[in-house]
């Protein structure tokens, strides 16, 4: 949510837009998150590495951000110069890097052991070539690694059950002992 949030104030197309800040409902339940808070997920790096299909932009910002002086602005002072920055350089929502959720494999954390240089998006690209090629069994054991194995689901037989009152299943489950009541 806080991703929507920021996307959402950043390409309104309004130069002098407050950053959002947290709102909460009547039983204090968070509608809005606080992108500014220090563990917001949207930390520099995150909104500098947005912007790499466009070009221009990426150059610009590679020229003057790509140090550790860009640990010195403040997020909102950051996040002000970055709008600026989508307003004059006409950035689209969809111009934005999208990089689509992958449960990693096993192949991906044998091929990050073996290939420490690549990185996370290129070792997934590499994964995904590998198992779409006719070669599959011949690159694993090149790498020295094993197929996996599918599993094969077996159907459960069908077991039916006979209605027992609670009386039954109390005598056969459990020890019944009857006690006389003194009074």
């Amino acid at each position: 949510m806080p991703y929507r949030t920021f996307n959402n104030w950043l390409f309104d197309g309004k130069p002098n837009s407050p950053i959002p800040r947290p709102k909460m409902d009547e039983n204090k339940k968070i509608i809005t998150p606080d992108i500014l808070k220090y563990n917001s997920p949207i930390r520099n790096t995150y909104v500098i590495g947005l912007f790499l299909k466009n070009p221009s932009l990426n150059f610009y910002l590679n020229n003057y951000f790509n140090d550790i002086n860009l640990w010195y602005l403040s997020r909102e002072e950051l996040f002000k110069f970055i709008k600026k920055c989508v307003i004059d350089f006409r950035v689209r929502k969809n111009n934005l890097m999208f990089y689509k959720y992958q449960k990693r494999k096993i192949l991906y954390d044998k091929l990050r052991d073996k290939q420490p240089i690549l990185k996370n998006d290129d070792l997934l690209l590499l994964c995904d070539i590998i198992e779409n090629s006719p070669n599959k069994k011949s690159i694993y054991d090149s790498l020295n690694l094993e197929m996996p194995k599918k599993l094969k689901v077996k159907k459960a037989k069908q077991i039916k059950a006979k209605k027992i009152s609670l009386k039954e299943f109390l005598e056969k489950h459990f020890f019944v002992k009857e006690i006389e009541r003194s009074s």
